[in-house]
């Protein structure tokens, strides 16, 4: 075969410009997208049920770093949910600190993975559970004058599962805020579970999750002695003075909410007519109590001391001199 001579013609010369014009256009090309690598983090399943069934983690396994590669267009325009960690759990046959194997893909082909990891690292312990009682703890108490009575949960117990090494010295509380309950209080609350040190724990399975509080709020009930002021109206008759008015008892106890009785240094009575009297009288009386107080006695004994005034003595008219 004959090759044409305009081929052949300063082969040598053509050669190395096509390379060279090859290479220039390669340049020109990667220093507008250059090939670049980044490093993403990807999350590790760890799911309870992808777990061997006697084991349970100790802590979360974090997320697993993974170098890629590509073109800058394209590594500025890969989403890292493309890639995907899968674990192999089940090579997981004793508790305490685990190499897991695992494997990654990504579903964009325009992405490399460069060295991607091999496997990754867990503390697993022995899966376990623990009673325990269900303690409602008052964050605020109730409002001045009123104390707590009682209080349940219902369950009063119940069931946390997790590592065995986790679950010694727990405690299961209930918050509960009364700052402004005056009233019996009834709510359903989250159980936490918190530790020894009184740390909240938040990697623990607790059956059942909530329960019921009942508390019941009563009015903080005391006792105050207070003088007695009787109540009048009207005026004696006229041509008399009121003389003075006494109580007997002149001091009653009143019981009632603590926060009401501390508005109350003296009690009256109910109204007394002084109207036309002409002399002492007595009246039995009640005190004029407000709600939800009592007082020991209730009824009192007013007196009322009325004197006439007295008649002016006439003035003598002198005997007149003799002239």
């Amino acid at each position: 075969m004959t090759i044409p001579g305009f081929i052949t013609r300063n082969f040598r010369l053509k050669v190395g410009c096509t390379v060279v014009a090859l290479v220039t256009w390669v340049g020109v090309v990667y220093a507008s997208n250059p090939p670049q690598t980044r490093v993403v983090t990807v999350p590790v399943p760890q799911q309870r049920n992808a777990i061997p069934t006697k084991f349970v983690l100790v802590h979360p396994v974090p997320d697993v770093a993974v170098r890629i590669g590509a073109a800058r267009d394209k590594l500025n325009a890969f989403n890292p949910t493309a890639l995907t960690v899968n674990v192999n759990w089940n090579a997981v046959t004793n508790p305490g600190v685990q190499s897991v194997p695992i494997s990654i893909t990504s579903s964009d082909p325009n992405i490399e993975l460069v060295d991607p990891p091999q496997s990754v690292t867990a503390e697993l312990d022995v899966l376990d559970s623990t009673t325990l009682a269900v303690t409602p703890v008052i964050t605020h108490l109730p409002p001045a004058g009123y104390v707590i009575a009682s209080q349940a949960a219902a369950p009063d117990s119940v069931t946390v599962s997790g590592p065995h090494l986790e679950l010694s010295a727990l405690q299961a509380h209930v918050n509960i805020d009364l700052g402004n309950n005056k009233t019996n209080f009834v709510q359903v609350a989250p159980v936490l579970i918190y530790d020894a040190r009184g740390t909240r724990l938040s990697d623990l399975t607790v059956i059942p999750a909530s329960v019921t509080v009942t508390i019941l709020v009563n009015a903080n009930i005391t006792s105050r002695s207070v003088a007695v002021l009787p109540s009048t109206k009207g005026t004696v008759a006229s041509g008399h003075i009121l003389g003075g008015i006494t109580v007997s008892p002149p001091i009653v106890v009143l019981s009632g909410p603590q926060n009401v009785l501390n508005a109350y240094d003296s009690i009256g009575t109910s109204q007394i007519s002084l109207s036309n009297l002409t002399g002492n009288q007595s009246f039995r009386v009640n005190l004029n109590l407000p709600a939800g107080i009592t007082a020991a006695p209730n009824v009192v004994t007013v007196t009322v001391v009325v004197n006439a005034l007295p008649t002016p003595t006439p003035t003598p008219i002198p005997t007149p001199s003799p002239t």
